[in-house]
């Protein structure tokens, strides 16, 4: 069991920064956003995608993280919100099996897009001094290094270096935009509106993506800064309308200024070499800038997504990463992670070196990487604000009002369809990779009380359906196995919820109920609040989860069992079948007449379950050989031949077959029963062997004699007016099952039809 519970309480004390909402969230999403791709590819992508559809890449990226700001927005300023930015917003609303995928792909996506940036850094270099041009790759990791170590220092220092980056950068982006003026041309505007043969649009989407993903360096900041409800939904969405904006200014100037030849050969160096006043220095010195300050963010922000990844104990590997240094808890071990990760994707992306136009093929594959991997995330935040939303749950109230879940469900379908757009196959491994961290999370048993939001989307969900179904007329088409276990000794008795598990084969819903007598008192219902964890623990510990437990405390048992039967039910849903043990004493056959006399009366089916007490050690094991039902007569043959065929498919029991018997006294009779017996079958469409046994044997015998090698039986058993037939026909099953294999005693209350 691993335990989450204090994680939450123990960051409480850890000191952030307090930045505010410019320094906080503002400057590095901005740095971040204005990044590579607005010096190095921003032209290229004109060039091949012409305006029209350079700006469609460009509204269809604002309005995806738009979305997701929005979405954020609503979450953050509606929960307390904690280290670990977007990680920790969507565990604590889809829960820490999402939260931890998401959690891993997005410091991967962050962790990717440094190396990118670098890349890009290094690549504007080289253009600008083509004699350093056989250094790239060495440039490259230099940089890499130099900035892990600036960030492993501490977040102070690393944002001190961002003021003065955004400074140059500003300068820089004005020395472009000055630079394009003077060659506006409206022939050049229409001359590169339409695209050239042949371009990739999912492609260069994916190439221009990250360059607005920025806002998530601000968000994940959130540990750090003095008012996260407040300074994140304005931080983020300032920040996208500012970079938005200065995106669109690019496309439209430089659309409308140079040849698409130039722009698509020579994406830097159009800028560079059209710079006033010969300042073309400015514009380098603001691409080191975009560059710089994109990797140097997300040095400081991917590092605290992994640290909150480790405190919440979600992958026992990263443990040694939640440490963290100094009085503002910095994440130095996640940093050298970090930094061994940009390495590695540098002496990737960088082998190659530069093409003979002077572009980074590898910055490209990079880019396209991590938009998969930013799109992935998206996709998640979007779908655990629409959760949260459209659960409708009382807790949701976000302070942020300009939100809906439509929005969110726009945000999580747009990140999906453009994802499997740029490339189906890479999108199918992404989802993969992150349904299978997914999983794995889920097969790990937590105790966490992150207070998500699923439980109350799937409340809402119920809420509805059971109103559906409950003005939907029922019908034997739809019959599904709605279960009931009774038992006195649940500790020795848990083959019983085992065995209707495989049954109800995820079809219908189990219960299992104990009751205890005793005298009702106060200290009576804590004793069952005992019992239940005792009940829940026994369930766990045999791996049966698809079980409710249920105690009941009561003076008279069977008085509790008809008001519980009875009651036992939300809406439509109410128990159809009741399982309890086979009474192995004249006490219990009394108290087992009594019980089914009462579920007769409330039209509820009934199962007992005969001999399986020494089968207790082998019922996780492959059972081999078959499974025989006998049949008497037609009230019982539909429910067992039902809940036969579902113990049949359940994987454990695939080894068996079906065998349905009956024993006639003549051969005249035996056609007769022949051709009924497969018409059943044919009309139930149930494999199975039908078998008629001619024999003037007592029945018991013919039974005991063909099923003494059987897996399992199924019999029927119809109870008769009066109680002491009832007590004699018990008695005869006992004599009749005693020392065979396990048996299902079946008692139908023909609410399951074959035919249907």
């Amino acid at each position: 069991m691993i335990s989450t519970q204090n994680k939450d309480n123990a960051a409480e004390v850890e000191s952030g920064h307090n930045f505010g909402t410019f320094y906080g969230v503002v400057l590095p999403s901005i740095l971040t956003m204005l990044g590579a791709i607005m010096f190095l590819r921003v032209n290229y992508i004109t060039g091949r995608a012409g305006i029209l559809y350079a700006l469609l890449i460009l509204v269809i990226a604002i309005s995806i993280v738009m979305a997701t700001a929005l979405s954020i927005s609503a979450i953050s300023s509606n929960t307390p919100v904690k280290g670990g930015g977007v990680y920790f917003l969507i565990s604590r609303t889809l829960g820490p099996g999402f939260g931890g995928s998401i959690g891993v792909t997005l410091f991967l996506a962050q962790g990717i897009s440094i190396p990118f940036n670098i890349l890009g850094f290094a690549e504007a270099v080289c253009s600008d001094f083509p004699m350093l041009a056989p250094g790239y790759l060495f440039i490259a990791l230099g940089t890499g290094i130099l900035l892990g170590m600036i960030t492993f220092t501490g977040a102070d220092l690393a944002m001190k270096f961002q003021v003065l980056i955004f400074i140059a950068l500003a300068i820089g982006i004005l020395t472009m935009f000055a630079g394009a003026l003077p060659h506006l041309d409206a022939g050049t505007f229409q001359q590169n509106f339409e695209p050239v043969k042949g371009a990739m649009f999912g492609r260069l989407f994916a190439v221009f993506f990250p360059a607005v993903t920025g806002i998530m360096a601000g968000v994940n900041m959130s540990g750090d800064l003095k008012d996260p409800s407040k300074s994140i939904p304005r931080g983020i969405i300032i920040t996208i309308l500012l970079g938005g904006g200065l995106y669109l200014l690019e496309f439209l100037l430089y659309g409308a200024a140079f040849h698409r030849d130039e722009l698509m050969q020579n994406p830097y160096k159009v800028i560079v070499e059209n710079a006033p006043f010969a300042c073309g220095f400015l514009i380098t010195l603001g691409v080191v800038a975009a560059t710089i300050s994109t990797a140097l963010g997300l040095f400081v922000c991917a590092p605290r997504v992994l640290q909150a990844l480790a405190k919440d104990s979600i992958f026992p590997q990263l443990a040694p990463l939640a440490k963290g240094h100094g009085v503002h808890n910095e994440p130095r071990r996640a940093t050298l992670v970090l930094l061994a990760i940009t390495i590695a994707v540098l002496l990737w992306g960088g082998l190659e070196g530069l093409s003979p136009t002077g572009i980074s093929t590898g910055m490209n594959m990079v880019a396209e990487i991590a938009s998969m991997c930013f799109l992935l995330t998206y996709a998640m935040v979007n779908l655990a604000a629409f959760v949260e939303s459209y659960g409708a749950n009382p807790s949701f109230r976000p302070r942020f009002r300009f939100f809906h879940w439509s929005v969110a469900m726009y945000g999580f379908l747009a990140c999906i369809l453009v994802a499997f757009y740029i490339d189906w196959f890479a999108a199918g491994v992404a989802f993969i990779i992150a349904w299978g961290l997914f999983l794995y999370i889920k097969r790990r048993r937590f105790k966490v009380h992150f207070g998500d939001a699923r439980r109350g989307f799937l409340y809402s969900r119920i809420r509805m359906n059971l109103h559906r179904l409950s003005r939907t007329p029922s019908d034997p088409k739809n019959w599904r196995p709605t279960m009931v276990v009774l038992s006195s000794r649940p500790e020795l008795q848990f083959y019983m919820p085992f065995f209707a598990t495989m049954m109800e084969s995820s079809r219908g819903i189990i219960s299992m109920v104990q009751f205890v007598e005793c005298h009702v008192d106060r200290d009576a219902f804590a004793m069952r609040d005992q019992y239940k964890k005792e009940l829940e623990n026994i369930l766990a510990s045999h791996e049966i989860y698809s079980v409710f437990p249920e105690v009941v405390v009561c003076k008279d048992f069977d008085k509790a069992l008809l008001v519980f039967l009875q009651s036992h039910m939300v809406g439509p849903l109410k128990p159809n079948i009741v399982m309890m043990g086979f009474p192995d004493n004249e006490e219990r056959i009394k108290r087992n007449i009594r019980n089914i006399r009462i579920i007769q009366t409330l039209h509820m089916s009934c199962v007992m379950m005969h001999n399986f007490e020494p089968y207790r050690r082998l019922l996780r094991r492959v059972v081999r050989g078959r499974v025989d039902i006998w049949w008497r007569g037609s009230n019982n043959i539909s429910l067992m031949l039902i809940l036969a065929n579902l113990l049949v498919s359940d994987p454990l029991w695939q080894g068996t077959t079906l065998r349905l018997l009956r024993a006639v006294r003549t051969e005249s009779e035996a056609e007769a029963q022949r051709g009924e017996l497969e018409q059943l079958l044919e009309s139930a469409r149930i494999k199975a062997e039908a078998h008629v046994l001619v024999t003037e044997d007592p029945y018991y015998l013919v039974l005991r004699r063909e099923s003494r090698d059987a897996s399992a039986i199924f019999i029927g058993m119809s109870p008769p007016e009066s109680d002491e037939m009832f007590h004699r026909i018990f008695q005869h099953f006992h004599i009749m099952l005693d020392g065979m294999p396990p048996a299902f005693v079946v008692t139908s209350s023909g609410g399951a039809d074959l035919r249907a």
